[in-house]
C-alpha cells in the first residue's frame, strides 16, 4: 500500500504551486481533512497539479481549499475542476423532462429560466445574495435554504438526513463530490446557542430494531449548517486482521429498487492508486424508503441488516467523525469511496438573508483525468453517465 506522507505532499505542494502555500488539519484527528492555503482555483492546473490534488484527496479524504470567494470565481471553475476527479453527473432536478426522457427517450430540456433554482434564489433577498455565473449548469446541484425563502417568510426548519455516500446504488458509483461555499449561515439563535436545535428523526426514519449505541450516533449531528464525515478507510484500517480478512471476502447486493435483480460487489473498496482498503457505505438504512437496503450476499434482509448496522455503529464512533464547518469562498472535495456523510438539522426556510445556505455541488464518477477535456468514450459516458453530459469545451479555456 502506498500512502504518501504529510512531508511529501506539503514539499510538492510549495513546488508545483508556489511557495505561499500551505496546510493545516481540518481537526484534531490529522488521519481525515486538510485545509489547503494559497491555492487559486481560478486556474486550470496543469497534469502535474491535477495528479497532486487526486494524491491530495487520497491521503486526506476531504480536502478544502479557502478564500476562492472573490467575484472571480465562477461556478464553471469548480466544474473544470471537477473534471480532473471524474466525469461530472448531471443532477435531474434540473431538467424539465428528465422522467420523460428515461421512459420515452425524447430529446433532454432544462428546466424554463424561472423555474431553476438559481432563478427561484435570486427571488428570496433581490439584491443582497445572487447566485454566481453558470450556476444553472446541468452538473450543478444547488444546496440551498433560498427557494421559497425571503424577509416576510415564517422559518421552518428540518431534520437531518440518513448517513451515506452520494448516488452509490449504480453500477458505477461517484466517486467524488464537491462543494462551492457562497453563503453559509452565521446566526447562532436557538435555545442551545446553535444555529437550530436537534430535530429528532420521525418513526419509521430507522429500523425500530437498531442498536441504542448506533442510535445515538446516527443522532449525533452538528447544528450549525455543517456536512458531517465518517472516514472509513480508518475505521477499516483499525480492526482486527481476522475482521479484515473476513470482511474482505463479503459481497453485497446493490440495486435501486427491491424487485431489481442487482449487482454483486466487495464491500470492501481498495484504492486503485494507493491500495488503501476502506468500508464503501455499509449502511442498510441510508436509502430512506425510496432506494432498496444494500444485501449481504448469503444472508437474509434481517440478517443483512443486523451484520451492517454493526459496521455502521464502528465507523460512526467519535474517532472516526469530523463535523466541516462551511465558510464562504470554501471549496471542499471528499472522497465517496472512504467517507460518509450526513447533512444535519437545518433551517429550511428562513427571513434573514445571515440564515442562508448557498452551496454549489457537483459530483462525478470514474477514474481521474489530469489532462483536460477528459477523453471518455462516448460508450462509457452512455453506459455511465445519466443522462449523458460532457462540460462545455469552453469551461477548459483558461
Amino acid at each position: 500500500m502506498i500512502i504518501e506522507t504529510n512531508t511529501d505532499l506539503e514539499s510538492n505542494l510549495g513546488r508545483l504551486f508556489g511557495d505561499d502555500t500551505s496546510t493545516a488539519p481540518l481537526a484534531s484527528n490529522e488521519r481525515m481533512g486538510r485545509r489547503i492555503f494559497g491555492v487559486d482555483l481560478t486556474r486550470p492546473l496543469t497534469a502535474e497539479q491535477a495528479e497532486l490534488m487526486v494524491r491530495l484527496l487520497d491521503r486526506y479524504k476531504v480536502i478544502s481549499f479557502p478564500d476562492q470567494g472573490d467575484a472571480s470565481f465562477q461556478v464553471r471553475h469548480l466544474e473544470r475542476l471537477a473534471n480532473h476527479f471524474g466525469a461530472p453527473i448531471p443532477h435531474p432536478k434540473n431538467y424539465a423532462n428528465y422522467a420523460d426522457y428515461k421512459k420515452k427517450k425524447v430529446p433532454l430540456a432544462l428546466l424554463p429560466v424561472d423555474q431553476q433554482t438559481c432563478t427561484q434564489c435570486d427571488q428570496a433577498f433581490p439584491g443582497t445574495l445572487q447566485c454566481r455565473d453558470d450556476a444553472n449548469s446541468p452538473a450543478v446541484y444547488i444546496v440551498t435554504n433560498l427557494v421559497g425563502s425571503g424577509p416576510d417568510k415564517t422559518e421552518e426548519s428540518v431534520g437531518g438526513l440518513h448517513w451515506h455516500t452520494d448516488i452509490e446504488f449504480e453500477p458505477t458509483p461517484l466517486s467524488t463530490s464537491m462543494f462551492y461555499v457562497q453563503a453559509a449561515p452565521s446566526t447562532r439563535n436557538s435555545a442551545t446557542g446553535n444555529w437550530v436545535d436537534f430535530i429528532p428523526p420521525v418513526d419509521g426514519f430507522y429500523h425500530p430494531d437498531s442498536p441504542v449505541d448506533l442510535t445515538e450516533r446516527r443522532n449525533n449531528l452538528p447544528l450549525n449548517g455543517e456536512t458531517a464525515y465518517a472516514d472509513t478507510a480508518a475505521a477499516y484500517a483499525d480492526l482486527p486482521d481476522d475482521e479484515k480478512q473476513a470482511l474482505d471476502k463479503v459481497m453485497v447486493r446493490r440495486r435501486l429498487r427491491k424487485g431489481d435483480p442487482g449487482w454483486l460487489i466487495p464491500l470492501v473498496y481498495v484504492n486503485p492508486r494507493t491500495g488503501e482498503k476502506s468500508l464503501h457505505s455499509p449502511i442498510w438504512a441510508s436509502r430512506g424508503k425510496n432506494i432498496a437496503q444494500v444485501e449481504v450476499d448469503g444472508m437474509s434482509d434481517d440478517e443483512s441488516r443486523k451484520y451492517l448496522d454493526k459496521l455502521e455503529a464502528h465507523i460512526l464512533k467519535p474517532e472516526y467523525r469530523y463535523d466541516h464547518i462551511h465558510k464562504t469562498g470554501d471549496v471542499t472535495i471528499w472522497s465517496n469511496f472512504s467517507t460518509v456523510h450526513n447533512a444535519p438539522p437545518a433551517k429550511s426556510i428562513i427571513n434573514t438573508p445571515e440564515d442562508a445556505r448557498l452551496m454549489y455541488r457537483i459530483s462525478c464518477k470514474g477514474e481521474p483525468s489530469y489532462k483536460l477535456p477528459r477523453e471518455d468514450s462516448d460508450a462509457w459516458i452512455d453506459d455511465n453517465v445519466l443522462p449523458p453530459y460532457r462540460s462545455p469545451a469552453e469551461y477548459f479555456e483558461a
